[in-house]
C-alpha cells in the first residue's frame, strides 16, 4: 500500500498548522515561509536539513527514530539504495516522507536525490547516450527534450532531485569520467548543460546540480579529485563559464562541489571559491551540496583540518550547505556551535537554502510521486527520442567508400563489444551502478576497486572497523587488510540480499530485455544468414581460440566490422575507465590491439566500431581501417543505433565534441590553444612531426552526403556592447539527405593580451535534403566575446576580428572578419547563447 503524506505538511505534534503557504514559487513568498519556518526550529533541526542520510539494509521504526528524529536534508535514493522491486522501492521512500511528515515536530519532508545524466538512475529507467554522445550531436535542444523525459521518471519515483549535469571541461583522456562530460569547449558545455538543466527542472518541478565546482577535470595527471593549478585567467574565462551559463540562463538550482584540491586549498573548504567566486561574483543564490565524502577529505586525506568538526566548520563558513552522503561532519556542528566554534547564523543562511529549494519545489505542501513509472518507461516517444539522440551522436571519423554497408554482403561481426549491450551503458547509468557481488569482487584482488573499498573502510568507515576489534595500524598490516576485505564482503552480500536481481547480467535481462547488441541489430537488418560472428578477445583479456575464430569468421566475409572499445564502471573489475578508473592508455587494451593486428593482416575491408566513454587514440588501428566510427556510450538504443548508420538506413551527422589524440604524450591538446611559433592555426611542432596534429580535430565528422558554403556575409563594423550579425548558405551537394553541424569560430586579430587562436562562437545542425539549400542567420550579441584584460576585469575590447564558418575548426570553408569599434566596454557577466535562425 502506497503512503502519502497529506497537504499542508507543516504541523506540530498536536496537529496544529504552524504555517501554510500557497504559491511556493513566489521568492518573497518562499522567504517569508522559511523564515517563520527557520524561527520555530532548534538548532538540532536545522543541523538535521544540512545532513544527507544513506539508507541501511533495513528500514525499521528503531532505524527511522535514530536517523529522521529531527528531520533531515536529503536522502540517497541512488540505484545502490533499491531493491530494484519498483513498486517496493517508490513506498519505501514514501514510508520515509510519511516518517518525516506524521511523526517529527515540524513535518517537514526530506529532498531525494539521484542522478540523471544517462537517464534516471533507476532500474529500468530508459536510458540515453551520456554525455559526451550527447554533446557530439551538437544539438542543445535533445539535452532538452531528454531533461524533461528524465524528469518525469524520476518525479514518478517520488524523486525530486539530481545530482546532474556536469559542467566541466573534458580535456585530458586519461581522466576516468571525461565521458560524464560535455566536451572541451566551454561554449559546447555551456549550451548542452543549461539546456539539460532547463529540461530537469522544467517549472521548478525538480532540482538539477551543476558540477563540479571547480575545475575538476583539469586535475595533475588526469588523475580523478587530485591537484588543481590554475591560473586565475584561465578559471574565469574558461572554467567559470558553462557554471555561468547554467546559473544566469539556466536557474540551476544546485551547485556541488568539485573533489581535490585548486592552487593548494581543498575546494570544499575554500571560502573564496564556494562564496566570493560561486556566489558573489557568479551570482548563485542556491544550495551547495558537498560531493561524497568531499567535506572529510579535508580532514582525513589533505591534512587541511584537525577533524571532523574542523572539517564541519570549514566547509560550512566557506559556503556548503549539505554534507553528503551521511553528514558524518555536518552532525558535529550542534556541538560546535554550542562550543563557539561556530556562530549559529551560518547554520541559519545554510538552512535557509536548504529549505528554500524544498519550498520552492512545492515538497513542502505535496511529496508524492507524480504520474505511473511503467507508463513512461514504455511510452514509445522517449524509446524513439532516446534512439534518435543515439543516431545523431555517432560519429563517423573516417570512410574510404566501406559505409554505407551494400547489400547482400555478408559481414563478420568481430570484438568484445560485438554481441553483449553491456558497453553501452554509462558509469552512472542504472546498468553502470549495479553493485558489485562478492564473485566480481572476487575476481581480482589487485584491482581498483579493492583499493577504493580498502581506502573508505580505513577512513571513513573506522568507527566500524573498531566495533569488529580491529585497531588500525598506519599504514595497515596484510592482516588488517585481509580482515577488512572480509568485512568488504560480507557488507557486499547484505546488500546484494535486498536486491531482486542477480549480478549485472540478471539486471540487463530483467529491465532492459529488448535491448539489442550490434550483432543482433544488423542480423535484423541484413539477415541472420549475412551475419558472422566472433567475440576475439574480451575487452581487458585474451580468450582461448578466440583469434582463431575471428580469423575464420574474417575469411569467409565480404566486409569486417571490429566491434571494439571499453567499459565505463565506477564497480567492475573490468572498467577501463569511470569514476576512480582513470587511464594512462588511451588506445585499445592490448588483446584486443592484437586482434585488430591479426584481422588487418586478412586483407578484408574492416570497419572499427568504438564504444567507450572516452575518445580513444587508436592511432595504428585508425591507419587500416577502411572505416572508423565512434558511438561514444550510445544507451539501450546503441545496438540499433549504429547499425542504421552501417547500413545507411541513417546518415551520420555527429562531429567531435572534443580533440582526439594520436596517443597521450600530445596531452593537453585542444582546440582552443594559444598561437605558437608557426602562426595563428599551428601549434609548436614535435620533433615527430605527426605528434603536432591530432588524430581528429575537435568539431570533425563526416557524412554520407557533401555540403558545400557560401556567400558569408558579416558586420563589417559593431559597437561595443551591440549585436553582430552574421550569415551564410549551406547546400546539400549529394544524392542523400543529411545533417551538417555548421560552426563559427572567432579570433581576436588583436588583443591586450594573447588570445586563443580560435574559439567556437556558435554552431547550427542543419538538415538539407539532396540539392536543398538553406540560409543561416546568426546574431551574436559582443558580451559573449568579452575576456578578462590585463587589468583582469571582464570587457570588450575594441579591434578587428576573424570570422571563420566551416564543418570543423581545421575544415574551415568560409572567411570574413569584422571590427568592434567604440571604447572598451567593462561588463559584470557574458551571455551565451547566440540566436540562430535557419531559412
Amino acid at each position: 500500500m502506497q503512503i502519502y503524506p497529506q497537504p499542508c505538511l507543516c504541523y506540530d505534534k498536536n496537529g496544529k498548522d504552524v504555517i501554510r503557504l500557497t504559491q511556493h514559487q513566489d521568492t518573497r513568498l518562499i522567504s517569508a515561509r522559511v523564515e517563520e519556518l527557520l524561527s520555530q526550529m532548534t538548532l538540532e533541526e536545522k543541523v538535521a536539513q544540512l545532513c544527507c542520510c544513506t539508507l541501511p539494509d533495513t528500514l525499521n521504526d528503531e532505524t527511522m527514530e535514530r536517523l529522521f528524529s529531527h528531520g533531515m536534508g536529503t536522502v540517497n535514493y541512488l540505484n545502490s539504495a533499491l531493491t530494484g522491486d519498483s513498486q517496493k522501492d517508490v513506498d519505501t521512500l514514501q514510508q520515509i516522507q510519511e516518517y518525516l511528515c506524521q511523526h517529527t515536530r515540524l513535518g517537514i519532508p526530506v529532498l531525494a536525490h539521484s542522478e540523471a545524466i544517462a537517464g534516471a538512475q533507476i532500474p529500468g529507467a530508459t536510458t540515453f547516450p551520456q554525455s559526451l554522445g550527447m554533446a557530439a550531436t551538437w544539438q542543445p535542444e535533445l539535452a532538452e527534450q531528454m531533461g524533461e523525459a528524465v524528469r518525469a521518471q524520476l518525479k514518478s519515483y517520488g524523486i525530486y532531485a539530481a545530482h546532474s549535469p556536469l559542467f566541466d571541461l573534458g580535456r585530458d583522456p586519461r581522466w576516468g569520467r571525461i565521458g560524464e562530460t560535455y566536451g572541451e569547449s566551454p561554449l559546447l558545455v555551456a549550451q548542452m548543460g543549461t539546456r539539460f538543466v532547463r529540461g530537469l527542472q522544467g517549472n521548478d518541478e525538480l532540482m538539477a546540480t551543476a558540477k563540479h565546482f571547480i575545475a575538476y577535470g583539469n586535475s595533475i595527471g588526469g588523475r580523478n579529485g587530485g591537484q588543481v593549478d590554475l591560473s586565475e585567467r584561465s578559471l574565469l574565462e574558461e572554467y567559470c563559464l558553462p557554471f555561468e551559463a547554467a546559473i544566469r540562463e539556466g536557474n540551476v538550482m544546485a551547485v556541488m562541489n568539485s573533489y581535490g584540491t585548486l592552487n593548494g586549498e581543498p575546494t570544499v573548504t575554500s571560502r573564496y571559491l564556494m562564496t566570493e567566486l560561486l556566489r558573489e561574483k557568479l551570482g548563485f543564490d542556491g544550495p551547495v551540496v558537498s560531493d561524497y565524502g568531499s567535506v572529510e577529505r579535508s580532514f582525513n586525506r589533505f591534512g587541511t583540518a584537525a577533524s571532523r568538526t574542523d572539517a564541519a566548520v570549514q566547509a560550512l563558513t566557506a559556503g556548503i550547505d549539505v554534507d553528503q552522503p551521511d553528514g558524518v561532519c555536518f552532525h558535529q556542528l550542534v556541538d560546535a556551535v554550542r562550543k563557539g566554534l561556530v556562530e549559529e547564523a551560518y547554520i541559519d543562511q545554510a538552512a535557509h537554502r536548504v529549505l528554500s529549494v524544498k519550498c520552492r519545489l512545492g515538497l513542502l505542501d505535496d511529496c508524492a510521486p507524480q504520474g505511473s513509472f511503467e507508463a513512461l518507461t514504455t511510452d514509445p516517444a522517449v524509446h524513439a527520442l532516446s534512439r534518435s539522440i543515439a543516431e545523431k551522436s555517432i560519429v563517423l571519423a573516417k570512410n574510404d567508400g566501406v559505409l554505407p554497408l551494400r547489400e547482400k554482403l555478408t559481414v563478420a561481426v568481430i570484438g568484445p563489444s560485438a554481441d553483449t549491450v553491456l558497453p553501452f551503458f554509462g558509469g552512472y547509468s542504472s546498468v553502470g551502478t549495479v553493485n558489485a557481488s562478492n564473485l566480481d569482487f572476487n575476481r581480482s584482488e589487485l584491482d581498483n576497486f579493492r583499493s577504493m573499498m580498502l581506502e573508505i573502510y580505513t577512513t571513513k568507515r573506522r568507527d566500524k572497523l573498531l566495533e569488529r576489534g580491529i585497531v588500525l595500524d598506519v599504514p595497515p598490516t596484510p592482516e588488517q587488510e585481509a580482515q577488512i576485505l572480509e568485512l568488504v564482503k560480507e557488507d557486499l552480500g547484505k546488500r546484494s540480499e535486498r536486491k531482486v536481481y542477480k549480478g549485472q547480467e540478471d539486471f540487463l535481462q530483467r529491465y532492459y530485455p529488448k535491448a539489442k547488441t550490434v550483432r543482433q541489430a544488423l542480423s535484423a537488418l541484413l539477415g541472420e544468414e549475412h551475419v558472422l560472428y566472433a567475440p576475439g578477445c574480451g575487452v581487458k583479456l585474451p580468450l582461448e581460440g578466440g583469434i582463431e575464430d575471428a580469423l575464420s569468421a574474417a575469411e569467409r566475409a565480404d566486409v569486417v566490422i571490429a566491434v571494439v572499445g571499453g567499459q565505463e564502471s565506477m564497480r567492475s573489475v573490468d572498467a577501463t575507465c569511470g569514476e576512480n578508473k582513470d587511464n594512462t592508455n588511451l588506445d585499445l587494451e592490448a588483446p584486443q590491439r592484437e586482434l585488430m593486428r591479426a584481422l588487418f593482416a586478412v586483407g578484408k575491408p574492416i570497419v572499427t566500431v568504438l564504444i567507450d566513454g572516452r575518445p580513444l587514440a587508436i592511432r595504428d588501428a585508425d591507419r587500416c581501417s577502411d572505416a572508423v566510427v565512434y558511438a561514444w556510450l550510445p544507451g539501450e538504443h546503441g545496438g540499433e543505433a549504429i547499425a542504421d548508420i552501417l547500413t545507411g538506413r541513417a546518415t551520420p551527422g555527429g562531429k567531435m565534441p572534443i580533440t582526439v589524440l594520436r596517443h597521450a604524450g600530445q596531452i593537453p591538446m585542444r582546440y582552443d590553444l594559444q598561437p605558437l611559433f608557426e602562426g595563428p592555426t599551428h601549434m609548436a611542432e614535435y620533433l615527430d612531426s605527426e605528434s603536432s596534429t591530432p588524430l581528429y580535430p575537435f568539431g570533425h565528422g563526416l557524412s554520407y552526403t557533401s555540403f558545400q558554403y557560401s556567400d558569408l556575409s558579416v558586420s563589417p563594423q559593431v559597437v561595443c556592447g551591440e549585436t553582430m550579425e552574421l550569415s551564410f548558405k549551406i547546400r546539400n551537394t549529394g544524392s542523400r539527405p543529411g545533417e551538417e553541424v555548421a560552426q563559427i569560430y572567432m579570433r581576436d586579430l588583436l588583443a591586450s593580451v594573447v588570445r586563443p587562436m580560435r574559439q567556437l562562437a556558435a554552431f547550427s545542425r542543419v538538415a538539407l535534403e539532396p540539392g536543398e539549400e538553406k540560409l543561416v542567420h546568426i546574431w551574436i550579441d559582443t558580451p559573449q566575446l568579452a575576456f578578462y584584460g590585463r587589468d583582469m576585469q571582464l570587457g570588450i575590447e575594441p579591434g578587428k576580428r576573424q570570422v571563420m564558418v566551416g564543418s570543423s575548426c581545421e575544415d574551415i570553408r568560409l572567411r570574413g572578419e569584422t571590427e568592434l569599434t567604440g571604447e572598451r566596454l567593462l561588463l559584470k557577466q557574458r551571455r551565451f547563447f547566440p540566436k540562430v535562425e535557419i531559412i
